[in-house]
């Protein structure tokens, strides 16, 4: 293509050669996203969620409490609710209970009829939780991307481009990048199940990025390769509004002018993250998952608050 010499310059300033001058001024997901079933796991993990959805399980979601999490933890909602799976989100208190799944909390979900539990960012290293899964006959499906050592807690599927057995190359996404691709995986076994037929049909996913994109800035991880591609991708998609809770928390933050990932990072993220700061853990997980306007602005309006509180905080130290 024809790319103007300044642009050329700073390209090859940043060591992007020409023929891939192009993907890196407009990454296309699709081009620049490998197949999901790279990474170790991934086809067992995208089987399981098929399943739960063919079969119509109750299935609860284990996030954690950071921005990554929450939006991981909408995106796999969204997923089970375009199924019509009964499901619920489980944040834990980052006092109370601490990072990761537990014990106990696990006790809760299989309480409440759970057969599935799908743990995004976390789960990686939980050996207790997931051993104490395994006792109950619960499946787990583990979608992390933390570091960890050599062996894993018992999961039907551990999907970690950081395992140690994964030669994926995708190390640097955060987990709502590697939900993405979980859903991907989940669509198409989907798919080749011929479960789209008589009226029901795929999610739309690539309108989903924009949680994706919020992810991936505030998560700071490096912004090459794939990650380039979800945030452009996720910024076009945050222009069309389509996720009520995102749309509610511009509104309350008072964002005008082109969204940039300075005001993902800056703006949106802080409010999302205002939730786990005064235990109610999921209020940022359930804002992004909601289809109801007037959910949305009620919670919009709560983070609004607990941020302003927040502020007020830092400023008084």
């Amino acid at each position: 293509g024809d790319i103007p010499e300044l642009v050329a310059r700073v390209l090859a300033g940043r060591g992007v050669g020409l023929e891939d001058a192009q993907a890196f001024l407009s990454p296309a997901v699709r081009d620049l996203m490998p197949d999901p079933s790279v990474l170790t796991d991934m086809d067992a993990a995208a089987a399981r969620i098929a399943r739960a959805v063919q079969k119509g399980e109750r299935v609860a979601v284990f996030g954690d409490y950071d921005v990554d999490g929450a939006a991981s933890g909408a995106l796999m909602a969204r997923f089970l609710a375009h199924h019509g799976i009964e499901h619920e989100i489980y944040i834990p208190d980052r006092i109370f209970e601490g990072y990761g799944p537990n014990p106990n909390a696990i006790d809760e979900l299989a309480g409440r009829g759970a057969s599935l539990i799908v743990t995004v960012d976390c789960g990686a290293t939980s050996f207790d939780a997931l051993e104490h899964a395994k006792s109950l006959g619960i499946d787990v499906v583990v979608l992390d991307h933390h570091l960890m050592d050599d062996a894993g807690p018992p999961a039907v599927a551990l999907v970690n481009p950081n395992r140690q057995d994964d030669l994926s190359g995708l190390g640097y996404l955060c987990a709502a990048g590697v939900t993405f691709m979980a859903l991907v995986a989940s669509v198409r076994e989907l798919r080749k199940a011929g479960w789209y037929t008589k009226g029901r049909t795929p999610p739309d996913l690539l309108s989903w990025l924009d949680l994706v994109a919020l992810a991936t800035v505030c998560d700071v991880v490096p912004l090459k390769g794939l990650n380039r591609a979800f945030v452009v991708k996720g910024l076009i998609a945050m222009h069309a509004r389509g996720n009520r809770g995102l749309a509610a928390l511009s509104e309350a933050a008072r964002m005008d002018g082109p969204l940039r990932p300075y005001h993902l990072g800056f703006l949106l993220g802080p409010r999302i993250n205002a939730g786990g700061r005064i235990g109610n853990a999921a209020l940022g997980a359930r804002l992004l998952a909601t289809q109801d306007d007037h959910e949305a602005a009620e919670i919009a309006a709560q983070l609004e608050q607990l941020n302003r509180a927040r502020q007020a905080e830092e400023v008084r130290m």
